[in-house]
């Protein structure tokens, strides 16, 4: 690689570097402080870096929620997606398992997710219609992979998949922040176990 082209390479490797900062200091505050109390000010000096620096980056703090967001569900995506099983009911089971076993194995990511449910309340909050738009719809993306999973057992019509999906999803957001408060453990409930009858239950109702 010739001089000029590697000076290049290292300005772009540091530029990802000081940004991939910007986006750890942020994700640690809004777990602590949330969206409204976390300032790009405090971002900065969690960074280490000035107070005007992450504006290289992003545009505001809405910028980098969205864009931890965006992060977050393609992880999220990419766990569902790479779910397996030996039969159909197998493979729903692990489809739906994967998605709650996500969010149960990365808690910091909980809020963020929760986020994805209330668009509302994220467009008041300064998330521009675009990117509200866009992160709506790589849920409803998500959601109705889900949702062909069950459609593609014998019988089951498409609207039915979709409340079948839409009511997991309901169960399981709620398990989650029980678990996360510690509620489930105070009730000695285990929430794999849950999860585990709540699907079990589900593939029931859809036999009949």
């Amino acid at each position: 690689m010739k001089d000029p082209e590697l000076k290049s390479q290292r300005k772009k490797n540091l530029q990802a570097y000081k940004r991939q900062k910007v986006l750890d200091a942020a994700a640690k505050l809004f777990r602590l402080q949330g969206l409204e109390g976390t300032t790009m000010r405090a971002i900065a000096k969690k960074a280490g870096y000035s107070t005007g620096a992450p504006y290289a980056y992003f545009q505001s703090k809405e910028d980098i929620y969205a864009e931890l967001l965006t992060l977050s569900l393609a992880n999220l995506t990419k766990s569902v997606k790479s779910s397996e099983g030996f039969t159909q009911e197998g493979r729903v089971h692990a489809v739906f398992a994967a998605y709650f076993n996500y969010y149960l194995d990365n808690p910091e990511e909980l809020q963020l997710g929760l986020y994805l449910f209330s668009s509302g309340e994220v467009k008041k909050r300064g998330f521009s219609e675009g990117t509200n738009d866009l992160l709506n719809g790589r849920l409803i993306s998500l959601l109705g992979y889900m949702a062909n999973s069950l459609h593609e057992l014998d019988n089951v019509e498409a609207t039915l998949a979709q409340q079948e999906t839409l009511d997991a999803i309901t169960y399981f957001t709620g398990a989650l922040i029980l678990q996360s408060t510690g509620r489930l453990e105070i009730m000695a409930a285990k929430p794999q176990e849950m999860i585990d009858r709540y699907i079990s239950q589900m593939l029931k109702r859809l036999k009949q």
